[in-house]
């Protein structure tokens, strides 16, 4: 069975010649609409999805805000790991600007993002996540199936240049 999602309801498609052609199960909530929050997972997949919530934000006229889950290994101290987020790069930053797009930035500094991640978002918060897809779930599609379950409403944006699995 598939399921497609949209703001108001999911509406789940059932296999031919089943009896019904389709079945609609309203959502018990709705989904927050005061921010569009990207989670930084790769420089590339990332700008994707930021270019998405960039011109979801403007439809909604509400902020995009980058949040970028670092884990730093145990034998470091959680206050100061060295280097910086790659979402506060230069490089990164400038990418951005050049193509006109204003996001916040939150870095979580954690031992493991899935400690975080209940108080990283609101309840029912927008997500937007770059990432590609696999016969075998990567890292991305992990992490959107988390915030899923979690009950947020997230977008899936496959990187450029990425084709969709097929059944061939």
């Amino acid at each position: 069975m598939v399921g497609c999602y949209t703001l108001n309801h999911v509406i789940q498609l059932v296999s031919p010649g089943h009896d019904c052609a389709h079945r609609v199960l309203e959502r018990d909530v709705p989904v927050r609409t005061d921010a569009v929050n990207v989670v930084f997972t790769t420089p590339e997949e990332t700008l994707a999805a930021v270019r998405v919530a960039s011109a979801l934000g403007k439809a909604l006229a509400v902020p995009v805000t980058l949040i970028h889950f670092r884990a730093v290994p145990y034998p470091l101290s959680v206050d100061a790991p060295p280097g910086i987020s790659p979402a506060e790069t230069d490089a990164f930053v400038e990418r951005l600007r050049s193509e006109g797009i204003d996001v916040r930035v939150r870095v979580y500094l954690c031992r493991s993002e899935g400690r975080v991640l209940p108080t990283a978002f609101k309840r029912h918060s927008f997500i937007v996540i770059g990432g590609r897809r696999s016969w075998l779930p990567t890292a991305a599609e992990r992490l959107r199936r988390r915030l899923e379950a979690a009950g947020h409403f997230v977008v899936f944006v496959v990187t450029p240049g990425q084709k969709e699995p097929s059944l061939a």
